[in-house]
């Protein structure tokens, strides 16, 4: 007996005396890490974890970028809040009126009255289906992005204000997407878009049973990143559009700027208050719930799914304990019969297993973080080595991939996957400490 206490000593190198080894606290911590270490399949336990963690970081972090810039260019289309009136999509006939009270409101920073409506636009004798929007160019400045759509190609709001030729035909600002002629980028291919100077003609209806007809002289084009938006939508003047639609003294409705948006339901509230049920106000998260509810779905999915990848690493650390505790049988009976505890036996793969969690986790974060930050190299050497691109600049208009690391997000999932790895240990360490060393010792 005291040549196999001297055997086992030398094993998990600690000397055995006097004292008894319960008394030795720190043995069960001694003997975890030798295991971590010697047993290779530990290993993969490890490696499962850090890809799960690694994978989920990357994907989340990314998706959260999108769900950034999308929100940034969605908002960019819109103002903070807008004002509708009931009744008809040009029956805005009091707007001045409102907008005085609108300047009053507590947290309105500006507004701007708008016409649009939908149009069939003819270009090079193409027909495009589009929207138009009439706007007072230097006001639809203060309440959106207009400023900075046309700014990219040299452009004032006020030049939307310009008249041409000996008929004064308004001006139109055109998307990119809807003057394109051929592929290419707005600045290096200048030739593969319609230039200013050439004519649009806008058809709609006005009133109920006429159709309107209107020619413009592109004076520019913009371009939002919202590829729908650039493909579909048209800038014109205000009174041209309220022209077209036959509504000389009316809008489709009134945009609002906040100085924060945090007020904006705040906001909404009391304008409906002030204004009456006639009135439609909405901020506009309202006016794309629907889409942006898409998009909370589908990051909620992407989590729900990327969870399952920490569940199969998990398992993977539960079937390789389960393994381990058979391949050590006759050390756990010694250290039984030397005097440990089912507790003590039990520590021993916990901890294990709590310490593949820490382990993998902190190289899953550290790898993820890496790769989360130098996202874009990867990307540009995919493209330089396979010519294929992940995110198209063309589809998406990024022109890098937009990440977002949120601290906290990481934290919670290197603290699930640490507390599913403690917890895929408890079926081994149990099984562990119930051994009988009688039995394991009886043929040794």
């Amino acid at each position: 007996m005291i040549e196999m206490c001297d055997k086992i000593a030398h094993k998990y190198e600690f000397q055995i005396t006097n004292v008894q080894i319960t008394n030795v606290q720190m043995y069960k911590f001694f003997i975890a890490l030798r295991y971590l270490k010697k047993k290779k399949s530990s290993y993969i336990a490890v490696a499962a974890v850090a890809l799960s963690v690694m994978t989920y970081i990357i994907v989340i972090s990314v998706m959260s970028g999108f769900d950034r810039e999308l929100r940034t260019r969605i908002r960019g289309t819109l103002a903070h809040v807008v004002i509708m009136k009931i009744g008809g999509l040009y029956a805005f006939d009091n707007y001045k009126e409102v907008m005085e009270v609108v300047k009053g409101v507590e947290h309105v920073k500006a507004c701007a009255p708008f016409v649009e409506g939908p149009a069939l636009a003819r270009v090079r004798g193409n027909r495009e289906f589009a929207y138009f929007r009439g706007i007072d160019p230097v006001q639809e400045a203060k309440v959106g992005d207009f400023a900075s759509y046309i700014g990219k190609f040299g452009k004032k709001p006020e030049d939307l204000l310009k008249v041409h030729g000996e008929t004064n035909a308004p001006s139109i600002f055109g998307g990119t997407e809807l003057l394109r002629l051929a592929p290419g980028d707005t600045v290096k291919n200048p030739e593969s878009f319609i230039p200013a100077g050439e004519k649009i003609t806008l058809v709609t209806v006005k009133g109920w049973d006429k159709i309107s007809v209107k020619a413009f002289v592109i004076e520019g084009m913009f371009q939002s990143g919202m590829y729908d938006f650039d493909k579909t939508s048209v800038y014109i003047p205000l009174e041209a559009a309220q022209e077209l639609v036959g509504a000389s003294n009316a809008v489709t409705g009134i945009s609002l700027q906040l100085d924060d948006y945090r007020h904006g339901p705040q906001v909404r509230e009391n304008l409906q208050k002030q204004l009456g049920p006639g009135y439609f106000v909405q901020t506009w998260e309202d006016l794309r719930k629907t889409f942006l509810r898409a998009v909370t779905l589908e990051r909620r999915v992407m989590a729900v799914i990327l969870f399952f990848f920490l569940l199969v690493a998990a398992f993977c650390i539960m079937a390789i304990l389960r393994m381990i505790v058979f391949i050590v049988a006759k050390d756990i009976g010694i250290l039984k019969a030397l005097g440990a505890t089912q507790t003590g036996i039990s520590s021993i793969f916990l901890f294990k297993g709590f310490s593949i969690g820490f382990i993998g986790a902190a190289i899953g974060v550290g790898f993820g973080l890496l790769i989360v930050a130098q996202v874009n190299w990867f990307e540009g050497q995919l493209y330089h080595i396979t010519g294929w691109r992940p995110f198209p600049p063309e589809v998406y208009y990024f022109e890098k991939i937009p990440t977002e690391v949120n601290p906290w997000s990481i934290a919670i999932i290197a603290g699930v996957a640490i507390f599913l790895s403690t917890l895929a240990s408890v079926y081994p360490a149990v099984k562990a400490a119930r051994l009988d060393p009688v039995e394991i010792l009886r043929y040794e």
